[in-house]
């Protein structure tokens, strides 16, 4: 519950993978890019560490309706354990929220109840996830105003996350130069 980012974002806010793994001055990586990019760190979790970063997102591995249960769950193990070993090193952490529907309650295995920082993707064709995903996020921290942070989606995913009062993020908008934090309205 102490390595939880407080509200807001703290930039720049980049994808991992994106620049080169040695680039120093990112505060917060993402992991909302293909599972392969970020496979090494389950192999060696201290490049991240080594990035000075100063929170992350969970890493986002791929779930699909079509998944198969047992294997789902073990990527939300994998997911939970970097994680948790992140938070043991002062990386603070945001729980990804992003999964298919058929994995929505067991993702919230290993988050206690009133963690309040969460982060998710944002689909154009999909805006019934997100509140879904909103939801969920304001179940678990007993907030109607979550710390959520929406990464992408387009106008329509950046109007519902303004009515619902919680961060969205342009894709791609992340590499800025001047670190700064977004706070909430």
């Amino acid at each position: 519950m102490d390595e939880q980012p407080a509200n807001g974002l703290l930039c720049p806010f980049s994808a991992w993978g994106a620049d080169t793994r040695q680039k120093k001055g990112i505060a917060t990586y993402h992991f909302y890019v293909e599972d392969y990019r970020f496979e090494a760190i389950w192999k060696n979790p201290i490049q991240v560490i080594d990035s000075g970063v100063s929170a992350i997102v969970e890493p986002n591995l791929s779930l699909f309706d079509t998944t198969p249960i047992a294997y789902g769950l073990q990527q939300i193990y994998k997911k939970r354990w970097i994680a948790r070993y992140y938070q043991e090193c002062g990386i603070k952490v945001y729980a990804d929220l992003n999964v298919a529907r058929k994995f929505q309650e067991y993702n919230r295995m290993g988050i206690p109840k009133g963690y309040n920082a969460f982060a998710t993707r944002g689909y154009a064709d999909r805006v019934e996830y997100l509140k879904e995903e909103i939801q969920i996020a304001r179940e678990i921290s007993g907030l109607e105003n979550p710390n959520m942070i929406v990464y992408g989606g387009g106008e329509k995913i950046k109007e519902l996350c303004k009515q619902n009062n919680v961060l969205y993020v342009e894709q791609f908008m992340c590499n800025q130069v001047d670190k700064f934090k977004y706070g909430k309205k």
